[in-house]
């Protein structure tokens, strides 16, 4: 199971992955040679949109988008090497509080502090 934990402001959530999701979607973006930098920024993008919404107001296309963004997300900070900012396991990402940009956790960090 791959877990990513959002959270802006007063709004968290958390995502579960199970793992063959995971390397299906992974697998679909290596083949399509995905620009790894640009979908990094999009999917931060999505993830700061999809958390705006109300469950309500999320649609299957939304859904979709969201459960692409996870799952890259958790494979890109899992895949850095380790001088780059690697984290091994689950991720927290935080926005800052005046929306501008996020920080990246280790779920295990995050928990400890």
């Amino acid at each position: 199971m791959k877990t990513v934990y959002f959270k802006s402001g007063d709004a968290e959530w958390k995502y579960e992955l199970d793992d063959k999701e995971h390397e299906q979607i992974i697998h679909g973006i290596i083949q399509d040679g995905t620009d790894f930098e640009e979908m990094l920024d999009e999917s931060l993008e999505i993830l700061r949109d999809v958390s705006a919404m109300d469950d309500d107001e999320l649609d299957e296309d939304d859904q979709i988008d969201q459960t692409i963004s996870v799952a890259f997300i958790w494979h890109y900070f899992n895949s850095l090497p380790e001088d780059q900012g690697r984290i091994d396991g689950d991720i927290v990402v935080i926005e800052d509080d005046d929306g501008t940009g996020v920080s990246i956790l280790s779920a295990e960090e995050a928990i400890e502090n």
